[in-house]
């Protein structure tokens, strides 16, 4: 009886050695499996979303892309001007508050002399706005579009890297339009001029691009 419960503890004992090596061997299995995905990048992707949006829920197309892409590079600039700039010390000063807005326009100005139309409006987004601008007017009274184009004053003239001219009223922007565009920065602004959309600086009142003849005719 003695020597059979001998032979059982050993039996016991050797199973369950051979158990631990089992379980060892698949850790270090299961191990080397994870440093040969990780070496080799081939952990499982993320789930993508269905679609992709903007903030205000519209769709993001290339153009959209591409406009985003352009401000982006607009405003690197508008931020180094703003650092060269030196800062209001008093914000109720209307003299302090308009000589900084025509420092940072020149400042603006002078680092990116030779700008030309386009750049901001460039190729791969002007037919994109010409669309929603003739869709929104499309679907507006005669009298609501002659309400809405107003022609320059004479001898006025807009043009990229010049100031926005003070013979012209900065007339509120039609808000059915506006949610139909992309976004813009805070510093930002659309204008409707004569017949051409404008996108201006706020702070610096520059005009930073033109887009000619967006506006359709009445």
């Amino acid at each position: 009886m003695t020597i059979l419960r001998s032979a059982l503890l050993v039996l016991l004992a050797t199973f369950a050695v051979a158990c631990n090596r089992v379980d060892s061997a698949e850790t270090k299995a299961a191990a080397d499996t994870a440093d040969t995905d990780r070496a080799t990048n081939r952990s499982s992707p993320s789930p993508l979303p269905a679609t992709t949006a903007a903030p205000d829920g519209q769709p993001v197309t290339p153009a959209i892309l591409a406009f985003h892409k352009h401000l982006e590079a607009y405003m690197t600039v508008h931020k180094e001007a703003d650092g060269k700039v030196p800062s209001l010390k008093r914000t109720d000063d209307p003299v302090e508050i308009s000589t900084r807005e025509k420092g940072l326009a020149e400042m603006i100005m002078t680092l990116r002399a030779g700008a030309q139309e386009g750049v901001v409006f460039a190729p791969d987004v002007q037919t994109h706005f010409r669309t929603i601008i003739t869709e929104d007017f499309a679907k507006r009274s005669l009298a609501d579009r002659r309400a809405l184009v107003h022609e320059l004053p004479k001898g006025a003239k807009v043009s990229v890297n010049v100031i926005y001219p003070t013979t012209i009223p900065l007339l509120t922007f039609p808000a059915a339009l506006l949610q139909k565009l992309p976004d813009l920065p805070p510093e930002l602004e659309y204008r409707i001029v004569g017949r051409h959309l404008l996108l201006r600086d706020v702070k610096a009142n520059l005009i930073v691009d033109v887009l000619r003849d967006a506006i359709p005719t009445t």
